[in-house]
């Protein structure tokens, strides 16, 4: 049951192919349905107001992040992403296509080139040597878990500076294909923070694999991909073809699905050549920013962080290690993936502390840090299992996993005057209480 006193419910135009469901404990929640342009139309109507502020900080986050100008950086994406999608995704072309006339008929100048942008920003980081580390994840089954059914985390790390945009969930009810839910920033046509369910049964989240040691080749764009999977992927096999298909070798991830069907779970690690690929009905596997795979890590990456706790992939190593395979080791449920999913613990310290190594990271208040309180950490956190995907369902919390962090930006660039130049980029963020989040399946178009 939605709670009545934080519910608010909007209409909108019948022409609007969707609606706006509620807005509660920071989240912000809409519907969209119908063909690629009808959907992507919605999208952009409902929610014009958020592109205005991401057409405020995106070239910013391109200037400072990649180190070139929104100039160059479209020029790339014109020439890099744009004829594979149009050529090979036409119907993710036309729903952006869709999204840019939504936002253009609310009053808010926006171009197609900029959409299709900032879909493609995570996929041309790698490109520019942006070395993006986000998320804590895991996913479990059989007798892992307390119900013998499928339990999956995840919380998402990242950059101040982009954490108040993550808020949007976006149930998607498409003319082919199966209706999804994801978490998402507006003007995406995937999700980018990585948390979907589908109506198929198909649940996925990752974590993205750092220090790679190769540029993407450029084939399709993981944006796409990862679209074919929550939209068509009716097995986990089908996940593993459409996201090796033409793979661009773009956002490296350990991409964690499951199957609601058969409580069957996936670990699909994905770089340009390499691929690891495990399976299991009975156990667990998580994410961490270092790839498990040994010959992965070996041979596409640069990185020596799986076994060193004194680094943030080591420590949630060695932590997810303890919580999914000794404390919680058959017993994992939807109450204990929420303390697993928030965990502080540093296993150099040997105690619960907020800092930038913890699973629940709060580089914002590690003066030891790479960047000392760069306000970078877990702005969210989601938990699900296989009876809530069937209902198409999850329960999240918006601001920190914890619910601890209360970041107000003035105060912060004040005390922190080295970062002061984020500034005008920079809102604050609230504590706010675990909810639930479900569709609107019952929306008759």
């Amino acid at each position: 049951m939605v709670n009545k006193k934080t519910r608010k419910v909007y209409s909108v135009t019948k022409s609007i192919s969707g609606k706006i469901i509620e807005e509660k404990e920071g989240w912000k929640s809409i519907f969209i349905y119908g063909t690629p342009f009808e959907r992507g139309y919605a999208h952009g109507t409902l929610l014009h107001k958020e592109i205005t502020y991401i057409k405020k900080i995106f070239p910013f986050m391109v200037r400072d992040d990649l180190g070139v100008t929104m100039k160059e950086y479209l020029h790339k994406t014109k020439t890099l992403i744009e004829p594979k999608v149009k050529h090979n995704y036409p119907e993710y072309y036309e729903e952006m296509q869709g999204i840019v006339k939504g936002v253009l008929d609310r009053g808010t100048q926006v171009t197609f080139d900029f959409i299709l942008g900032w879909n493609a920003y995570l996929s041309l980081s790698d490109y520019f040597g942006y070395d993006a580390e986000r998320c804590s994840a895991f996913i479990a089954t059989g007798k892992a878990t307390q119900h013998g059914r499928i339990v999956m985390a995840h919380n998402t790390h990242c950059s101040f500076v982009t954490a108040s945009t993550y808020n949007i969930v976006i149930h998607v009810q498409p003319t082919n294909g199966h209706p999804f839910f994801m978490q998402t920033s507006a003007g995406l046509i995937c999700s980018t923070t990585d948390w979907f369910i589908t109506q198929s049964g198909i649940m996925g989240c990752e974590s993205t694999i750092g220090g790679i040691n190769y540029k993407p080749k450029y084939g399709d764009p993981f944006f796409c991909r990862i679209r074919q999977v929550m939209q068509y992927a009716n097995t986990l096999d089908d996940c593993i073809i459409m996201m090796k298909q033409n793979n661009a070798g773009d956002y490296a991830s350990s991409w964690l699905f499951g199957d609601t069907k058969t409580d069957e779970i996936m670990l699909f690690e994905l770089g340009l050549k390499q691929v690891n690929i495990k399976r299991t009905k009975n156990g667990v596997f998580y994410g961490m920013n270092s790839v498990i795979g040994d010959t992965f890590r070996k041979k596409e990456t640069n990185d020596t962080d799986l076994t060193d706790i004194k680094t943030s992939s080591g420590n949630r190593n060695k932590r997810f290690k303890f919580l999914l395979n000794t404390k919680y080791k058959g017993k994992i449920n939807l109450q204990n993936a929420r303390d697993i999913i928030s965990d502080h613990y540093d296993e150099i310290l040997q105690r619960e502390m907020m800092n930038g190594k913890t699973i629940c990271s709060h580089v914002d208040l590690d003066p030891c840090s790479d960047e000392p309180f760069y306000p970078w950490g877990a702005i969210d956190a989601k938990i699900t299992d296989s009876a809530m995907t069937e209902r198409m369902q999850f329960h999240a919390i918006f601001g920190s996993a914890c619910g601890k962090r209360d970041f107000k930006a003035k105060t912060f660039c004040k005390e922190n005057p080295r970062y002061k130049y984020l500034a005008p980029y920079l809102t604050d963020l609230t504590p706010h209480k675990w909810t639930l989040l479900t569709t609107m399946s019952s929306i008759k178009n």
